[in-house]
């Protein structure tokens, strides 16, 4: 048997498809229904708003203002593209920029709406290198299914965003591309692996981003750089034509810079049907949540993750956000779910084993075009048995059942995203509590990951800021499919607070 398995090259295996299939509704044991919201019609036509906003739009209101003639599809591609060429040299968030060469878009929803896609994403004819040297050469024979939506809606590509190799960290460093620098202080890290999105996003070079995120490479540089990630539940948006980086934990993760923006993107891309039935839009519901009299929702802490040690100034920002919701009307109570540190073992021991899997012909055949610290992971990886990569699939099963559990006393739970804000460049450990230094990418997803492991939906939302400026995030997560509620709760906090009006500025 083992002479037969290393007689196939898995250079000739398909890499886009799952060797197992995770459903995160069928591992819960309890499945709430969907909680009673309100959802309001988007309007028709919007304001002009005044031209130092117009950058951080929501993509939908600026298809409307095309649509309605206040603004020409030249204009808006020519401030994207000054805003490219402004901030591109201050924070490398692109790895090729396709705006002069975007074809004219449909006048649909998302009409002139400049999206920069991970480089993990493929467009036909263009490149899809993964961040890595190992893939330089390859070129993308079809247009993956999200951006197909999203082209088929308007929406105009301004290029491919830097990531970390792979999206296998959490930093947004890149040994070929360079590093990704954070625009509110470029001494700064974005955090990863898709910081290319939250720069391009932070400074108003596009008005949405997309990357995969399987275990916090969309929502860590959404909180150092002050924006609004969604990961969704886990299956809920294809990610055909996306290279994985595993099968059973990556989530294609949207990037904007408002609530509402986020949420107008996402509702072209999620599944239309969830098991409860017909998905509700989720940009209705943010709009909803921001005209909302009040939040009759009950929001959950997990004190025993908050325990593992946060930065002073993320908790004062935290508590702060839940005083605010709880002004807001909502209700808030400690609860107890599993432990985030097994989780975090779990995932990697998942993450670890399918990614060398995955990247088997790079690590046998090129490994020394890989990036030191991505290639000693997945070697790693491919020191695991079979047994114990499938015992984490049964301690996740576990895992998954007991946190289900909490639905039953909460509508959502509440976390800081990552529990320290954007460290210097470099930074390879952070202390947050008395048990010392501990790995930057450890600290960076010890709120994410666990997520990611669980398949469910999160939102990451601005809630603060350090004495020095730099964003701090908030996480909301809720039970399978609850994209449309995490948008109502969001759109509900950043509609009475001021963290979404802070923009970053040039340096020079």
């Amino acid at each position: 048997m083992a002479a037969y398995l290393n007689s196939v090259d898995a250079r000739g295996l398909d890499g886009a498809f799952p060797a197992f299939v995770f459903d995160p509704a069928a591992a819960s044991s309890y499945l709430p229904r969907p909680v009673d919201h309100p959802s309001h019609e988007p309007a028709a036509s919007v304001s002009l708003p005044d031209v130092q906003e117009l950058p951080w739009v929501p993509p939908t209101d600026i298809a409307r203002l095309v649509r309605a003639g206040d603004l020409t599809v030249a204009e808006v591609t020519e401030l994207y593209a000054r805003r490219i060429e402004d901030w591109q040299p201050e924070v490398n968030a692109f790895i090729d920029v396709t705006l002069d060469d975007a074809a004219a878009p449909q006048m649909g929803a998302l009409a002139a709406a400049s999206v920069g896609l991970t480089d993990l994403i493929d467009v036909a004819g263009l490149p899809t290198t993964a961040g890595s040297a190992v893939m330089h050469d390859r070129i993308a024979a079809a247009d993956a299914d999200c951006w197909s939506s999203l082209a088929g809606a308007g929406a105009v590509l301004a290029g491919k965003l830097n990531v970390q190799e792979f999206a296998a960290g959490t930093t947004g460093e890149n040994a070929r591309f360079g590093w990704t620098l954070n625009p509110w202080d470029t001494t700064r890290m974005t955090g990863g692996a898709c910081g290319g999105a939250g720069a391009a996003v932070a400074a108003g070079m596009v008005s949405a981003a997309l990357g995969p995120d399987p275990g916090g490479s969309i929502r860590v540089p959404a909180a150092h750089c002050g924006v609004v990630a969604l990961k969704p539940t886990y299956g809920a948006i294809s990610r055909h034509g996306v290279l994985p980086l595993t099968w059973t934990l990556d989530a294609l993760g949207v990037m904007a810079h408002r609530v509402r923006g986020a949420a107008g993107v996402a509702d072209h891309l999620l599944v239309p049907r969830t098991p409860h039935g017909r998905r509700g839009s989720c940009e209705g519901a943010a709009l909803a949540g921001e005209r909302t009299a009040g939040l009759d929702l009950t929001f959950g802490i997990p004190v025993s993750w908050l325990d593992m040690g946060l930065d002073p100034e993320v908790r004062a920002a935290f508590e702060k956000a839940l005083e605010h919701l709880t002004a807001l009307g909502a209700k808030v109570r400690e609860v107890d779910v599993p432990y985030a540190g097994d989780i975090l073992k779990m995932h990697r021991a998942i993450a670890f084993s399918e990614a060398s899997a995955n990247h088997e012909p790079f690590l046998l055949h090129q490994a020394e075009g890989i990036g030191a610290n991505i290639r000693d992971r997945e070697q790693a990886g491919r020191a695991m048995l079979a047994g114990q990569y499938l015992k984490a699939f049964r301690i996740r099963a576990m895992l998954c059942r007991r946190f289900s559990e909490v639905w039953r006393d909460v509508d959502l739970v509440v976390t800081p995203t990552v529990p320290v804000p954007a460290a210097p460049i470099g930074t390879q450990a952070v202390t947050t509590s008395s048990r010392g230094p501990e790995p930057t990418h450890t600290v960076y997803t010890r709120y994410l990951a666990p997520f990611s492991s669980l398949g469910l939906p999160t939102l990451s939302v601005p809630c603060g800021a350090t004495t020095g400026g730099l964003p701090i995030g908030m996480q909301l997560a809720g039970p399978p499919h609850a994209e449309s509620l995490l948008f109502y709760a969001a759109g509900a906090y950043e509609a009475s607070t001021v963290w979404h009006t802070r923009h970053p500025v040039l340096s020079r």
